[in-house]
């Protein structure tokens, strides 16, 4: 008897003919070899059906849409008995995974590599019913490939395990007895049991990967270890090593220990001198291994060989991964020698693995930018989209991938436009979508934690571990190997985790100080989401303006790399701070043609400089350099008590669900406390707001009404406080001086300072008694203790805010900066030629802004406000080249959620903050609902003047306190 079975004539047909098939002729082909009859009747046949091969055809050259309708219809066409599957349903069910894989569908394919799994389980008896042969595999003739990209590690002896193994019909009632006692069916089935495991080792790959630190507390982990660890009672070498190797990959989701790393050895060999068919899968697997370490040079040799012997046995999918997985660690390491042979598999690949094919260009791209060759790179480039677009196929990861290269390449050279507009369709990609769900395994791992959490099939303990791993920061191996995968995820607002994690770490009641680092966690989360590149690029843009001394010694290397690489990097830099320099002695016209020659040349020289500048720190921040995000700091309990000065009360407050989860603490003491009446907490704010008519539902009230110790609001505004703050922390807040406050969420719409306090001088405001200073986080201490910047120019920014009048708007704009030496007013209703937006930004110290400010809940939208250089949806725009900002920032016409009686995020306060303190600012006042009329404009102007000898929060309580002795007058009070 002979095991090994040849090749199918029409599947050879097949091949050649798939890639000039149309879509409509696709279905055609597959109804033409599919068997027709009653197949629940059929008792012999090989296993899987024809269809099958068709289908993986059709994946071979990435027609993923019409691979799954194939693998669809080999799936209904599979053995059943009874009702149920059996193991040759396992192939199909693995590549409808796999199309599902491709498509960024990671929960679908799951779905269908667990299906998979189960199955084998439920037929733990089905490898007894093989019939393996005794014989030695016969030698592959590879002789005519030409797959020579690389050298081999080893000398390669490529063997054909059998595709059709005879097999007892678990299906037939008749049968013969041979000798030895063995029941055979009278008409044997063959089944491809080398297409059953190298299937099953691609689910478990899959799922390991998907799952990440799920994959240990899978329900279905502990009984694969024990499927594959049981000795099978076939001692044929070949079947030996596929089972060593589905158990190594199955052991690395065990919770026992278990030496994957050796069991894949054993497994990449038949008889330690042959390849076959699972040898690319063991090696693909060791390049893994060793990659997650940084051991890039092993990797990559593992890499090679798993390309190189998939090649030989057809399976091109593991081939392109192995590919991409090569170029990604040779980037990583430095190694652009790749470069050649890379173009080499491509043009191998060229019609028979769409996969493959761009797997290898892009590879070879990346390697070229890195190596500083854009020409090739581009060239490279160009080979991929006509790929894409013409087979008409739906492989989203690929898409994002090129989209990635193609921003770096635009980044390297200074064509920031089209960078960023590839990358934000890249990340989009890889965020996923209605469509396709999260391409990314981190994210989708977040969102799946939280589910099985909220089903109850997750423990506590088991959610916190896991969720803390899920969104831990990224590790240096994941910037350099996945730093597309790492952006996206780092971009994508996950709240909902780091609400979990800090709600069960308030409920195990955990010290004081792990409260705290999850509470100022959660508030970073929404900034990290809104930062360039997750902060990334923030980090670049620190790191290259520091001298090289004043670096951490792990860091030095990896900038001065970057500087010699981009040797205009320093000096632009350089030339931009003289520019800066000359520009800011430079006098303030507001009108275009006032600006002199030398003037002009001058700004725009520097927004050209600058532009390329921030080109360079994107593509610096793309690259697969192991380096941490560093903005904003992380909060420490010691630390930040001991930044605390003398009297100062810093007050962090986290919303978590429908509770409150508040810290409290002076130099001396911290304690934290929970509010669980979330509803009464949004009610009393809501009624205090509806009170003091920061709502358009405003209750009728004179001004003087409003003012009087007896007014209303007096009542709901002390009832919010009670809510809030247990006495323990009322009486922290009487005795102190100042309180830096820290709010997130809805808390952002609290008028803390307005809030009284039960003293015995009577029901006041905090303002009465101490100044309030608000931060962004609790790792943004330092924020809190600028000193006071120098301030020469000072501008003023007028719509129509202070009255309806034009004339009496006007005439209280211009009484504002009278006493402000250097002031300067630009009225929006003038026609008038502003000269740029980021002049305005570079040459003024000190901003005062009468218009009110729109906002969104989704970001910073101030259409009407010149304020920045870019879409003021993000906190880049104001850290965006020029680095300058005005040092204080006055807007008391901000426009937020509440106007309308909507408890928002908060994000319309909490992301300009961070856009102006983030990139220079010291000092930003503004009002949580548009304010106006006399009123503000004296507060305003009075404010300016404290400020010329007052910190920051001390003027703005004097100016208040100065305002309380004025008389209103309703009619001077638009709003």
């Amino acid at each position: 008897m002979t095991a090994l079975r040849a090749r199918p004539t029409w599947l050879r047909l097949v091949s050649a003919a798939l890639a000039g098939l149309s879509g409509s002729l696709v279905l055609a082909c597959l109804l033409t070899f599919a068997p027709c009859g009653n197949l629940h009747a059929q008792a012999t046949g090989d296993m899987p059906r024809a269809e099958y091969y068709v289908a993986r055809e059709l994946f071979r050259v990435g027609r993923t849409l019409e691979a799954t309708d194939g693998f669809t219809l080999s799936l209904n066409r599979a053995r059943r008995i009874g009702d149920q599957r059996w193991i040759d349903s396992v192939p199909s069910l693995v590549m409808l995974g796999e199309c599902h894989y491709q498509r960024g569908e990671l929960a679908l394919a799951l779905e269908q590599y667990d299906a998979a799994l189960m199955l084998l389980l439920a037929n733990p008896t089905w490898v007894d019913q093989l019939q393996l042969s005794t014989e030695p595999l016969p030698a592959l003739d590879s002789a005519s490939k030409g797959i020579q990209w690389f050298s081999k590690s080893r000398p390669m002896r490529a063997a054909v395990a059998p595709t059709g193994v005879p097999i007892v019909d678990p299906a037939q009632s008749r049968s013969t007895t041979q000798a030895g006692g063995v029941s055979v069916s009278s008409s044997a089935a063959h089944l491809d049991v080398s297409e059953v495991l190298r299937t099953t080792g691609i689910a478990l790959m899959r799922r390991w990967k998907a799952l990440g630190p799920l994959a240990k507390h899978s329900p279905l982990s502990g009984p694969l270890d024990a499927l594959f660890s049981r000795n099978s009672s076939h001692q044929t070498p070949w079947f030996v090593a596929s089972w060593r190797v589905l158990q190594g990959i199955s052991g690395l989701a065990s919770q026992t220990p278990v030496d994957s790393r050796q069991l894949l050895r054993q497994g990449a060999l038949v008889g330690n001198q042959s390849d076959y068919y699972l040898s690319p899968l063991a090696l693909l697997m060791l390049g893994e291994l060793e990659a997650s370490e940084g051991n890039y040079a092993a990797a990559i040799a593992h890499y090679q060989d798993a390309s190189l012997v998939a090649a030989h046995f057809d399976q091109h999918a593991i081939t392109a991964e192995a590919i991409e997985r090569l170029a990604a660690c040779a980037a990583a390491s430095g190694h652009s020698s790749a470069i050649e042979p890379l173009q080499r598999v491509a043009g191998w690949a060229n019609k028979k693995s769409t996969l493959l094919q761009l797997s290898a260009w892009l590879g070879a791209s990346e390697l070229a930018i890195y190596a500083n060759d854009f020409a090739l790179a581009d060239k490279l480039l160009r080979q991929c989209p006509p790929l894409l677009r013409n087979l008409e196929t739906a492989l989203p990861r690929v898409q994002a991938r090129l989209l990635f290269v193609n921003a770096l390449s635009a980044f390297g050279q200074k064509r920031a436009t089209q960078g960023v507009a590839s990358l934000e369709r890249a990340l989009k990609i890889m965020r996923g979508s209605a469509s396709t769900g999260a391409a990314v395994e981190s994210i989708f791992q977040t969102q799946l934690v939280l589910d099985l959490f909220a089903s109850q099939s997750l423990t506590v303990v088991d959610t916190e571990a896991i969720l803390s791993q899920v969104v831990a920061e990224p590790s240096p191996y994941d910037w350099a190997l996945s730093p597309l995968e790492t952006i996206a995820e780092l971009t994508t607002a996950r709240d909902p985790a780091y609400t979990q994690l800090l709600d069960l770490t308030v409920d195990r009641q955990a010290p004081t100080e792990e409260i705290l680092a999850s509470m100022d966690r959660l508030q970073r989360q929404r900034l990290f989401v809104a930062l360039p590149l997750g902060g990334r690029e923030f980090t670049w843009r620190s790191l290259v303006a520091r001298p090289p001394e004043q670096l951490q010694p792990a860091t030095r290397g990896v900038v001065a790399a970057a500087r010699r690489r981009m040797p205009t990097l320093e000096s632009d830099a350089k030339r931009m701070g003289e520019l800066i320099a000359q520009l800011r002695q430079a006098p303030l016209p507001l009108e275009e043609r006032k600006l002199n020659t030398d003037t002009k040349k001058a700004f725009v020289e520097l927004e050209e400089l600058s532009e390329g500048y921030e080109s360079q720190l994107a593509f610096l921040s793309l690259q697969r350099q192991p380096l941490d995000r560093s903005v904003p700091p992380a909060a420490e309990l010691a630390q930040l008590q001991d930044r605390l000065a003398d009297g100062d009360l810093l007050l962090g407050l986290t919303v978590v669900g429908r509770q409150v989860v508040g810290i409290a603490m002076t130099r001396q003491a911290a304690e934290y406390w929970q509010v669980a009446e979330g509803t009464q907490i949004d009610a009393s704010l809501l009624s205090l707001l509806t009170d003091i008519g920061a709502t358009r539902e405003a209750r009728p009230a004179s001004v003087a009404v409003a003012a009087s110790a007896m007014a209303v609001w007096h009542t709901s505004a002390q009832h919010l406080t009670d809510t809030l703050f247990p006495a323990t922390v009322q009486r922290m807040l009487a005795d102190c001086r100042r309180a830096i406050v820290v709010p997130h969420d809805r808390l952002w719409y609290v008028p803390f300072e307005m809030l009284p306090l039960k003293t015995d001088l009577g029901v006041q405001p905090w303002i009465a008694h101490h100044a309030v200073t608000y931060i962004p986080t609790l790792g943004s201490i330092e924020q809190a203790f600028a000193e006071p910047a120098p301030v020469s120019e000072t501008l003023g920014i007028v719509g129509s805010f202070f009255a309806l009048e034009t004339s009496m708007n006007q005439a209280l704009a211009e009484s504002v900066g009278q006493e402000i030496p250097d002031s300067h007013t630009l009225f929006l209703a003038h026609k008038a030629s502003v000269p740029s937006v980021a002049w305005l930004k570079l040459k003024t110290d000190q901003l005062w802004v009468a218009t009110t400010v729109e906002s969104t809940g989704n970001g910073w939208d101030t259409r009407v406000l010149p304020l920045g250089n870019v879409d003021q949806t993000r906190v880049g725009s104001w850290l965006a080249m020029p680095h300058t900002s005005p040092a204080r920032v006055l807007l008391p016409g901000m426009r937020t959620a509440i106007r309308s009686g909507e408890l928002a995020h908060g994000d319309e306060l909490f992301l300009p903050i961070c856009a102006m303190l983030f990139s220079g600012t010291q000092h930003v006042s503004l009002s949580r609902w548009p304010a106006g009329g006399v009123s503000t404009s004296r507060l305003l102007q009075r404010q300016l003047e404290e400020l010329q000898s007052e910190p920051p929060s001390a003027a703005l309580r004097r100016a208040v306190l100065a305002l309380w002795a004025d008389q209103f007058v309703a009619a001077n009070e638009p709003a």
